[in-house]
């Protein structure tokens, strides 16, 4: 029998291991659907706003899911190996196993090991998948922008459009007739125009690409009215028609080109020295996830009366929180300090040190029923 074979039919990976992730499975899908709900009503008037397809929410939605993956799992783990290692010890199937010459410890390494594939897990969402969605997300809502712009510039529609172009204010109203040949009629307003503000109207226009970035603005049957910016002895309102006008303009002047140059959150996690920091600040998040895993168990052994049992979840999620904070701070302020392997073991020492010796003290009250180990 292979080693694979033997260590899955280990009787504490069986009893325990199975229960804690499906657990962990079921927490992470319900944290992540309620996360993804509230996130739906902002992404829906998002699309709605830029006239964007509906598979675009659903595109977004998957970027978002990276942002809430690593605290769901920590506190997902949390809670899964509490019941879980709970209803083992409740029915007894801790101490058949205690019984059968099965150690304490077993059940510490498994929780350990599953935490740790769970920072694994962590690490990598938040050193690479996080950063990729936080750039994707942001590609895609820029695009979408400037999709619609190009869209409200090119294809007239049954709504009126309002759209600044280098100073020039232009407002379209929809054509009478959709299937008429002409557009709707603009208005366009220029502020300052050789010591006149200018208004004039356009019963028919047309918006003509020269190249990709390069468009002009057929105007005909355009009045124009022009009125002087100060007063003078002069007409106060000019008014003349012209048959044809056109306005240059270039697509870049009013949708920017998608910058694609990745941010500081947005930038893949590289091993190297100009790294260090935000390294150590990724590892001790991931160190959070087993820390839950060996906090659960200090919780199910910890409480010496009915009222801190009740408690002990809750006061170990805070605690969790606590110990990340404060070994967090210590492990991101020795990175200049200290060399890169006592950095690590430094952190590894402050998130799974004090639950470990709590658990070394208490043994085989874990394998015991929580009446039987006060």
């Amino acid at each position: 029998m292979s080693f694979t074979s033997t260590f899955l039919c280990q009787p504490v990976l069986r009893i325990l291991g199975r229960a804690i992730l499906w657990r962990l499975l079921l927490i992470l899908v319900v944290v992540e659907a309620i996360f993804l709900a509230e996130e739906f009503t902002g992404l829906l008037q998002l699309a709605l706003r830029l006239d964007g397809p509906l598979w675009v929410i659903g595109k977004m939605l998957v970027f978002r899911m990276p942002a809430i993956f690593d605290l769901a799992l920590a506190f997902g783990l949390l809670i899964a190996v509490y019941f879980a290692v709970g209803d083992a010890r409740s029915s007894g199937e801790l101490v058949v196993l205690a019984t059968a010459g099965i150690p304490w410890w077993r059940v510490v390494t498994l929780t350990l090991a599953i935490g740790t594939a769970g920072g694994a897990l962590s690490l990598i969402n938040a050193g690479y998948v996080l950063p990729v969605s936080n750039f994707a997300e942001r590609v895609t809502v820029a695009e979408l922008r400037k999709d619609y712009i190009l869209d409200r510039i090119q294809t007239p529609n049954s709504g009126t459009a309002l759209q600044t172009i280098e100073d020039t204010t232009f407002i379209a109203t929809p054509p009478q007739k959709p299937d008429a040949d002409q557009t709707g009629n603009l208005f366009v307003f220029q502020p300052d125009i050789g010591g006149f503000w200018r208004a004039a109207t356009s019963r028919n226009w047309h918006v003509v690409a020269q190249d990709d970035n390069h468009h002009v603005i057929a105007l005909q049957d355009l009045v124009a009215h022009d009125v002087p910016l100060t007063q003078n002895d002069g007409p106060i309102l000019s008014r003349y028609a012209v048959a044809a006008a056109d306005f240059e303009f270039d697509l870049s002047a009013v949708t920017p080109e998608v910058d694609r140059t990745r941010g500081r959150t947005e930038q893949i996690l590289r091993l190297d020295k100009g790294e260090g920091q935000r390294v150590a600040k990724i590892t001790s998040r991931a160190l959070m996830v087993p820390l839950a895993g060996l906090l659960a168990l200090a919780a199910l052994v910890g409480p010496f009366n009915a009222i801190t049992r009740l408690l002990a979840l809750p006061m170990a999620a805070v605690l969790m929180l606590t110990l990340d904070v404060l070994a967090n701070a210590t492990v991101v302020g020795s990175v200049a300090s200290l060399p890169p392997l006592l950095v690590a073991l430094t952190a590894i020492a402050l998130y799974l040190g004090p639950p470990l010796v709590f658990l070394a003290r208490r043994k085989e009250d874990l394998m015991k029923p929580a009446e039987r180990s006060v």
